[in-house]
């Protein structure tokens, strides 16, 4: 995860001019069918806050982190508010959040550490709390660019989800928004 960090501080401007404006109004609308009027959202890896900006202006609270200091600088002038620059091992959230959005970010954690991460997500959801997250579409961990990548298909995104409270409402297949040859595989949870 360090070398993913190193990546995302070095290429901060160059990665938030790519996604900033990257339209993901679709995801939004499937996540906003689980969520309320004013509903708490954490925003993990949050990016250029790209997203955290979207659900702000929709009324909701939302708490965005991410691991690169450099990427927190770029999103907090972008949303015009803090951002926390925790990694997702420092997840220290207690029954906080009404839903929790990880939009292409957990894909960075680890094989390892990932059913570490999911717990202290789990943790930091009220009961009956929505998660979205999104991974890029196989099954292999490898790095690509200087960046760690953890992917998952249905088979292990099942099998991740069994092994905590979250049942799975939805997972689907969508292409690519920066139109690269990718595919996504995408899931939103309940408690």
């Amino acid at each position: 995860m360090n070398e993913t960090i190193t990546y995302y501080n070095q290429n901060a401007e160059e990665y938030f001019n790519n996604t900033v404006n990257v339209s993901m109004q679709e995801l939004y609308d499937q996540f906003e069918a689980y969520l309320k009027p004013g509903d708490k959202i954490l925003d993990l890896g949050c990016g250029s806050g790209r997203d955290s900006r979207y659900f702000l202006s929709k009324g909701y609270d939302v708490v965005s982190v991410d691991g690169s200091k450099e990427m927190c600088r770029l999103a907090e002038k972008y949303i015009g508010r803090d951002v926390r620059n925790i990694t997702f091992a420092e997840l220290d959230y207690n029954n906080e959040f009404d839903a929790v959005w990880a939009c292409a970010s957990l894909l960075h954690v680890a094989s390892d550490k990932l059913f570490d991460v999911f717990s202290r997500i789990e943790k930091s959801l009220k009961d009956k709390g929505v998660i979205y997250a999104s991974w890029k579409y196989g099954h292999k961990e490898r790095i690509d660019n200087g960046k760690l990548y953890f992917d998952l298909n249905e088979k292990s995104l099942v099998e991740l989800f069994d092994s905590f409270s979250f049942s799975i409402e939805k997972m689907w297949i969508s292409e690519d928004n920066l139109f690269r040859a990718e595919q996504w595989i995408n899931v939103i949870g309940k408690m």
